[in-house]
């Protein structure tokens, strides 16, 4: 039955979806990174601000 879900031994849960509904579920996935973007790089500086007022 789609969209009813089923605990996981061990904790979690699973659910069966239909190809559209997994689409959806990925295209939001990618907006969500896009929107938050890459973490700071590791030779970003520790303040990005102060470096501006430098």
């Amino acid at each position: 039955m789609p969209g009813h879900f089923e605990p996981l031994p061990g904790g979690g849960a699973a659910v069966a979806l239909d190809d559209v509904e997994i689409s959806i579920i990925r295209s939001l996935a990618v907006q969500l990174l896009e929107l938050i973007g890459p973490g700071p790089a590791e030779d970003a500086p520790a303040d990005p601000l102060a470096e501006l007022f430098a």
